[in-house]
């Protein structure tokens, strides 16, 4: 068996109470033969019962229940409508019969049977639980939560409703009364894996990864064989930059529920900060081929193409993430970088100003605003808002990178390497900082302080392009003879250009300047064309005044910092 029933888990006591307690089966894997098995037990056992008394209702409801276990949902809809035939007050059928809807994806027709289920039975406190996760899948929340306090009142021991409470008290931002609904239903039963995965999700919002994790774990303790947990650990494992722990939470999901786009859409999302572009691409058109209509899957493909340079194609999947959900702010901001990168910055712009509108409390929109304010020259405009992400999110290493980047860029260098030294504070691991920050002490004239900086990035980092770029240029073109090593500098570039699969201009500038320096002008000629070939119009005539001097066999010299 491959397939899992959605609520079964958390309502099997609702669709069949003889069944749950007379075989002691709990319906948390079906990829369990011994519980496959003796679901195909009961099956036979009521179809016999049926045989024998085709009158018989209650058989027809414990066989549909058997078989929606079974993720039957066809058969198992058969016989609870031939239970509801023979008895039209059979509340457990009516709410069988709403689950195996709902595991269709006929929320509808799900939504109505457990309305049915309700006044048949107004005292069932399982019947509120069903109809409220009912409304959680369609978004009425409120609606919900009404059904689970009702659930509770009904039943104060019901753990499942504190749990799916605190799910749609999250969802609301209420976060502190979820984390109260979620130790409530860890109380009543300490077993209960979906309220450990609902706490963790909210510790992992929140940003507090260690408390995420130690749930998370517990959640895979309890039940190794749901994927949930694997998935909801995965992502923050994701989220802390530990990436190589959370690809392999992401195989393991996969694994277990090779259906689980979601856990595709993850594990993309991981390869693509790995820059392992074509590994995302397969992912996100995995997500895309089990969930065509999923617009976060399109959104996390067109960043991919973004890497890749493709920037049609990653337009194109915005275009298509946009269209499928207007209010997808993740799909404005991956548009609007796309925007900025081939040059359109009012359209960046637009963008990311929806995304701060969908989404006012998101630090990402206001840093991918602030990107295309800073590529227009509104250097107030960009730093105003990566106050306003660092004041979203006081411990984001990536909100002070680029507010350092944006003060350097504006010659504020001082503001600039304070902003890089928290950075460093905050991931201490993290190669981007050390290397920005090295490019200001270089700015500054500092160069041992750069170099340093630059050493330290790709020891972190034996793959950071740009602080290689930046320890070739130094080597190649300094000044200050006590720096230049044109041959270690024909090495840090030639690996820069590697990693950049030889499209990046500067970079390919780099490589000209080193060889230069290391006395192969006919290289240095060669490469300084390519360069050439990338370059923006604004720096042709530096170029053309590089390749002038390669011609007469003249290394290029940087002028000491004033």
């Amino acid at each position: 068996m491959s397939c899992t029933s959605k609520v079964t888990v958390a309502l099997f006591a609702l669709t069949a109470p003889a069944l749950a307690a007379g075989t002691g089966l709990a319906a948390d894997s079906d990829s369990d033969p011994d519980r496959v098995a003796a679901l195909n037990k009961v099956v036979r056992f009521f179809s016999d019962k049926i045989q024998q008394d085709p009158t018989d209702a209650k058989a027809f409801s414990e066989r549909g229940a058997a078989r929606q276990a079974l993720c039957d949902f066809d058969k198992a809809i058969a016989d609870y409508d031939e239970a509801i035939r023979l008895d039209p007050n059979n509340s457990v059928a009516y709410s069988g019969r709403g689950n195996s809807w709902y595991d269709k994806g006929e929320y509808d027709k799900a939504h109505a049977d457990y309305d049915e289920t309700i006044r048949l039975d107004p005292n069932n406190g399982y019947a509120y639980v069903a109809r409220g996760y009912s409304w959680q899948t369609k978004g009425e929340i409120d609606s919900a939560i009404a059904d689970y306090d009702e659930a509770i009142r009904l039943v104060p021991k019901n753990s499942e409703a504190y749990a799916f409470r605190g799910a749609a008290l999250d969802a609301k931002g209420e976060s502190d009364k979820a984390l109260a609904d979620f130790d409530e239903a860890i109380r009543l039963d300490p077993k209960n894996w979906r309220a450990y995965i609902g706490r963790a999700n909210v510790w992992d919002s929140r940003g507090e990864w260690d408390k995420a994790l130690a749930d998370y774990d517990e959640a895979i303790r309890l039940d190794p064989s749901n994927p949930d947990g694997h998935l909801g650990r995965g992502n923050a494992w994701n989220a802390t930059g530990d990436f190589d722990k959370a690809i392999a939470d992401y195989d393991e999901a996969i694994r277990l529920d090779p259906k689980n786009w979601r856990a595709y859409i993850g594990r993309g999302r991981t390869w693509d900060v790995k820059r392992d572009f074509d590994k995302a691409l397969a992912d996100f058109d995995e997500s895309v081929r089990l969930d065509p209509k999923n617009s976060v899957a399109y959104a996390g493909r067109g960043r991919a193409w973004d890497g890749k340079g493709e920037w049609d194609k990653a337009l194109a999947d915005f275009d298509e993430a946009i269209r499928l959900d207007a209010k997808n702010w993740e799909a404005y901001i991956g548009r609007g970088n796309t925007w900025g990168v081939k040059g359109d910055f009012d359209k960046a712009l637009a963008d990311c100003d929806e995304a701060v509108r969908l989404d006012p409390k998101n630090w990402e929109a206001y840093i991918g605003r602030a990107r295309a304010g800073e590529a227009k020259g509104e250097w107030d405009e960009a730093l105003a808002d990566y106050d306003e992400a660092i004041r979203l999110s006081p411990n984001n290493c990536e909100a002070y990178i680029r507010r350092g980047r944006a003060f350097s860029g504006n010659g504020e260098l001082d503001k600039g390497i304070a902003d890089f030294d928290v950075a460093i504070r905050l991931d201490p691991q993290n190669s981007a900082p050390r290397a920005w920050r090295g490019m200001a002490w270089g700015d500054k004239g500092e160069l041992d302080k750069a170099t340093a900086d630059f050493d330290e990035a790709i020891r972190l980092d034996p793959q950071s392009f740009a602080a290689l770029d930046c320890r070739a240029w130094i080597r190649a073109t300094c000044w200050n003879d006590k720096f230049r090593d044109g041959a270690k500098a024909v090495e840090d570039a030639n690996k820069a250009a590697e990693l950049t699969d030889w499209k990046d201009f500067a970079i390919l500038n780099t490589l000209a300047a080193a060889y230069a320096e290391a006395g192969m002008f006919d290289k240095a000629m060669e490469w300084q064309q390519k360069a050439m070939e990338l370059a923006p119009h604004a720096e042709m005539q530096g170029c053309r005044s590089r390749l002038k001097g390669y011609r007469k066999e003249k290394p290029y010299r940087d002028e000491p910092k004033k």
